[in-house]
């Protein structure tokens, strides 16, 4: 009776702890960048930098390399509720709120610093909360994705020697612009589709950050790289306002403060990745070209003007007022 008595006692004891540390909120967090990605290992940072504040009250669930669906897969979920967070390119949020579009543009940002600054000034804070109140995604942080650069199997110092080149481009047409502005012929594929077009001729280049051209090997079957960059590309987080609201005001700080310390490392390890990958593909002979970047700059402010209309006027001027 009384060894009867002692375990009943332990299993309460037991559950009762179970209950006081078991997660009152669980929260995916889905995107589609590969495990070994500095934005996936700074996701799941980030899970447990908040399980750590809230003592495993809050849990969030990565999903990282698209097994939750593609970016509008995943965009689509969180709007619907079904995936809280995600991290979704501007390209793909610019299909429900076209500002946002803004950040494929050509030579928008002098530079990764620069664009944080817009982000943290008061032209980026309205952005996003117009996002908020027309969308429901409440904007975390927005992360630097990378620079991108233009690949190719032969010397490009100007627009005018990428006459009559196949240039891969994403398939979005601010992407098309701006590599047809640049003097290229553009052709549009998936980015899963390039390796084999580059090494069949199909097309004679792409253009991607580093860390992309190095983890799809495009150094393999190109000889060049022209540190055009052309487009400093930033990519955001997101949570649905609603699951936002839904967390008690401890865990929404807990949340935004653990966002607030992982963003910058996330942002000075792709810095690092990008440096350390462009040695190693220098290393590796690949040719680095530095070409006259005014020269592009200037062939492709047209596009500027062509979209000013999609993402509002006066927003690219305001952009570049930032110093």
């Amino acid at each position: 009776m009384k060894k009867g008595l002692v375990i009943l006692i332990v299993v309460l004891l037991g559950s009762m702890a179970f209950s006081t540390y078991a997660a009152q909120f669980e929260y995916k967090l889905a995107h589609v960048y590969a495990p070994e990605h500095p934005f996936a290992k700074g996701m799941d940072r980030l899970a447990e930098e908040v399980k750590t504040r809230t003592n495993g009250e809050f849990v969030i669930t990565t999903y990282p390399a698209a097994q939750l669906g593609s970016e509008k897969d995943i965009s689509d979920g969180v709007v619907n509720g079904i995936i809280e967070m995600a991290i979704v390119g501007p390209g793909e949020i610019g299909k429900r709120f076209k500002p946002v579009l803004i950040f494929d543009g050509p030579f928008v940002f002098r530079g990764p610093e620069h664009a944080m600054k817009v982000m943290q000034s008061e032209v980026g804070q309205e952005l996003w909360a117009e996002l908020e109140s027309k969308i429901g995604l409440k904007n975390l942080t927005t992360l630097y994705y990378g620079t991108r650069y233009v690949t190719s199997k032969k010397p490009i110092k100007t627009p005018e020697d990428m006459k009559g080149m196949k240039l891969r481009a994403p398939d979005m047409p601010l992407s098309v612009a701006n590599a047809k502005a640049m003097g290229a012929n553009p052709t549009p594929m998936a980015l899963s589709e390039v390796y084999l077009a580059l090494q069949q001729g199909v097309v004679d280049g792409q253009e991607n950050p580093v860390p992309t051209i190095y983890t799809q090997k495009f150094h393999e079957v190109q000889d060049y790289i022209i540190l055009t960059g052309h487009v400093v590309q930033l990519t955001p987080v997101f949570i649905a306002k609603k699951k936002f609201d839904a967390l008690p005001e401890e865990f929404q700080k807990a949340l935004i403060e653990s966002v607030n310390k992982i963003a910058p490392e996330i942002n000075q390890d792709v810095l690092n990745y990008e440096k350390e990958k462009l040695e190693e593909m220098k290393a590796g002979g690949m040719t680095v070209i530095e070409p006259d970047v005014e020269a592009f700059k200037q062939a492709t402010m047209s596009v500027i003007k062509e979209f000013e209309e999609t993402w509002g006027k006066g927003l690219y001027e305001k952009i570049q007022a930032i110093q």
